[in-house]
């Protein structure tokens, strides 16, 4: 495992960025010669590599912030007046200032515009937030590469060695994370550069991010079917690429493309309920694959390999590695020491929601359990007091913080599905009946739940608000559907003329532009 980590180590750095046309950096010797006579020879070598590009995507997704964002940028979200450095970085994200959040950087003297307390707000970010390595996407260039290598030279492991099922399954695999690696990035950036070559060189410019997305589903539509819907061995289960994942994976990329290319939005619309027909009726019906589970086991799907879970990536407590530090320990009241004070070393929570926001999607007077199991009675309160125990087990003496961050999991495909009924507007019952699995299981009130709760596309919305809080969807949600824009469902909304030049993406570090006289960055950040 150790030689394999080294040998994709060496070639990424070898590498750098992809879209550098430099070839003193790109001209590089095969990944076989890099590691001698010995590699690609069996189905085991396959394994080690399959394993190491999971670690990289885990490196390029958990060492920032990354998930926590998704809950925060124009979120209904402050911070808690009495916390001690204050947390002003809350405040940037829900007014969409990612300058300000980026300049509390590890590197160099306190850039915090003369704040109270900016010392220990930097020493804080120094260790935890880290917003200011978001902008860099090597690490997921890295993923993509590897992935390339590895469609490419498993093909010289020897029939006698692997089978042709097992060397199929490896492929879809690395098309799988390929793919789940540009989901982030374009969710990210928007345009970014793409390809599917092994050993690129050339300079490359930035491409549509609907084309991405497109080439990316067509790519995963020929080898989903060379994915298991399930592994035997419960420590693969959710963590390592499975059919209800690449499932669900184009389901998600049809529903952003669908706001962004209106004009073939029903097409979009109608391939994401095929996809989540074939969830349902194979992964859940036929094959018992996959399963909501009962809302009080919650704390069993955030921690990871449940039956719910269609793709998470794997934590370990026992190597440092937890959501509390790595996701939330810095954010969100959604889910950790803030919002858990069990394994808290704080008695308050440094996040609160706006109030008319929790009375909006619970509201005080209808039934739901996951207002009894998920919080505590301070839920519509700002003092600080509130708790959120959706990640945790809440009745537990002492409560672990390696839950593994959730990407895809079935509750969210039922109301990705719902969403796309929703919008074609020819099978409205569908819907409803996708959107009461939710309700029935969280023991809630099922639409139309009264008078007042409005129209169907705007209740599925809200549920995805809810039953999906703290797993990073609430931003991206807003902006492919464009709600963004619209105070009525936006606490913070952004302008049209602001989201048409990019203040939904990240900058993009300066760094991208080296070698590469065809790139360019998001000039809203410049």
């Amino acid at each position: 495992m150790k030689r394999i980590s080294y040998i994709v180590l060496i070639f990424a750095l070898a590498l750098g960025m992809p879209n550098s046309g430099c070839k003193k950096f790109l001209n590089v010797e095969p990944l076989n010669k890099l590691s001698g006579n010995n590699f690609w020879t069996s189905e085991k070598d396959a394994e080690s590599f399959a394993t190491d590009i999971h670690r990289l995507f885990r490196n390029a997704t958990m060492s920032s912030v990354l998930f926590a964002v998704g809950d925060e940028r124009c979120a209904p979200i402050r911070g808690y007046s009495g916390a001690n450095p204050y947390r002003h970085d809350f405040d940037y994200m829900a007014k969409n200032n990612l300058k300000l959040a980026i300049a509390a950087r590890a590197d160099g003297p306190p850039r915090i515009l003369n704040l109270p307390n900016a010392q220990l707000l930097l020493e804080w970010f120094q260790n935890n937030a880290r917003y200011d390595l978001i902008p860099n996407w090597t690490p997921f260039f890295r993923v993509i590469q590897s992935c390339n290598i590895m469609y490419k030279e498993i093909d010289l492991i020897p029939k006698t060695e692997i089978s042709e099922a097992k060397r199929n399954q490896y492929k879809a695999e690395a098309v799988f994370m390929r793919s789940m690696a540009y989901y982030f990035l374009v969710r990210l950036y928007g345009d970014v550069p793409y390809y599917k070559e092994a050993y690129q060189q050339n300079a490359m410019p930035r491409t549509n991010m609907v084309s991405i997305f497109n080439d990316c589903v067509a790519e995963l539509k020929k080898v989903k079917d060379n994915l298991p819907w399930t592994y035997t061995d419960p420590a693969n289960r959710g963590v390592r690429a499975m059919r209800g994942g690449a499932l669900a994976l184009m389901m998600h990329m049809n529903m952003w493309n669908a706001g962004f290319d209106p004009g073939n939005a029903k097409k979009y619309y109608e391939e994401t309920i095929t996809f989540g027909d074939e969830i349902e009726e194979i992964g859940v019906i036929k094959e018992r694959a996959y399963r909501l589970l009962p809302i009080e086991q919650t704390y069993q799907i955030m921690f990871g390999r449940s039956q719910e879970g269609l793709y998470e990536i794997q934590l370990s407590d026992n190597y440092g590695e937890s959501t509390a530090r790595n996701r939330f320990k810095f954010s969100v009241g959604l889910v950790n020491q803030i919002f858990a004070p069990a394994i808290s070393d704080r008695n308050y929570t440094e996040l609160t929601f706006y109030p008319a926001y929790m009375s909006k999607i619970y509201p005080e007077t209808l039934t739901d359990k996951r207002k009894q199991v998920w919080f505590d009675a301070n839920m519509y309160k700002t003092d600080g007091t509130a708790v959120f125990y959706k990640m945790f087990n809440k009745s537990a003496t002492t409560q672990s913080s390696d839950d593994n961050p959730i990407v895809f999991r079935l509750a969210d495909t039922y109301l990705l599905q719902a969403e796309a009924l929703a919008e074609l507007g020819t099978d409205d019952a569908k819907a409803t009946d996708l959107l009461n699995k939710i309700r029935a299981r969280a023991g809630a009130d099922l639409y139309p739940a009264d008078p007042g709760e409005g129209k169907l596309k705007d209740a599925i919305f809200w549920e995805r608000c809810k039953e999906l809080m703290g797993e990073g969807h609430y931003f991206y949600d807003l902006v492919r559907t464009k709600k963004i824009l619209n105070p009525d469902y936006c606490y913070n909304p952004l302008t049209y003329s602001a989201f048409i030049a990019g203040a939904w993406t990240w900058p993009i570090d300066r760094a991208a532009l080296a070698n590469n006289p065809y790139m360019t960055l998001n000039n809203y950040w410049q």
